[in-house]
């Protein structure tokens, strides 16, 4: 019997970092449909666009970025293009990070083929431990991370909080997963159904049920030492914790 009390600590196949064939890679690609189809990007974006086009208004230099568990870099690849797209543009510089170092460089050549090169020069794809991130304090705008901090038990992701805390001057963004049997079934079937890559159908499903309950993210907030957060709940099944 499957429980949804508590989060599971069941290993994923994407963070074994062996795994560097097609298998990798066909999970990265079709996690950027899920995060298109599945509320991912309009999760992130139901935030940081209003902040960004205020933020804008009255910079003057470059909003800078710094994207935790970047994968493939596709949310770094969709702001950008949202930002270009605004009138007037609003000029940003990304930093995407991921422990993987084939992850990183499998995003990087998926930037410059999805991407002008005017664009794909404002994200960097760098290999970084967000366990000990090797930025200054304030260094960035604005420190997101999306279905990355589920990865982590409670310990550890109160430590990544308090260091994504650190780094960012303007506010830090968390888009995850919640830990829902709705969630769990649709996914499971959808991703069967749909014929997904074997990283995906076996991964989906687990890191649903590492997901979050909206309190479990509270804990997280208060215990990394955040100020005027706030948690709130987006379908489909997705929670946003922001201090934006």
């Amino acid at each position: 019997m499957i429980s949804f009390q508590t989060r599971t600590d069941e290993d994923e196949l994407m963070d074994d970092f062996s795994i560097t064939d097609i298998r990798l890679t066909s999970a990265l690609e079709e996690l950027r449909t899920v995060n298109q189809f599945l509320g991912g990007y309009d999760t992130t974006m139901a935030v940081l666009a209003p902040w960004l086009k205020t933020r804008s208004q009255t910079n003057s230099k470059p909003i800078r970025i710094l994207d935790l568990g970047t994968g493939i870099a596709d949310f770094p690849e969709y702001i950008v293009s949202w930002a270009a797209k605004q009138s007037p543009t609003i000029d940003l510089e990304l930093v995407a990070i991921d422990a993987n170092p084939a992850t990183v460089d499998y995003a990087r050549q998926s930037l410059s083929k999805r991407l002008p090169e005017a664009l794909s020069s404002k994200i960097r794809v760098e290999v970084a431990d967000a366990l000990a991130l090797p930025y200054g304090d304030g260094e960035f705008d604005v420190v997101m991370g999306a279905m990355f901090l589920h990865h982590f038990a409670e310990e550890r992701a109160i430590a990544i909080v308090h260091s994504m805390n650190r780094v960012s001057k303007g506010g830090i963004l968390i888009n995850d997963l919640h830990r829902h049997p709705l969630a769990y079934y649709s996914f499971y079937t959808l991703s069967r159904l749909f014929q997904a890559s074997e990283m995906v159908q076996n991964d989906g499903p687990i890191s649903v049920l590492r997901g979050f309950r909206g309190p479990e993210l509270e804990t997280i907030a208060q215990k990394a030492g955040l100020k005027n957060f706030t948690v709130s709940w987006r379908w489909p099944f997705r929670w946003l914790l922001s201090t934006l």
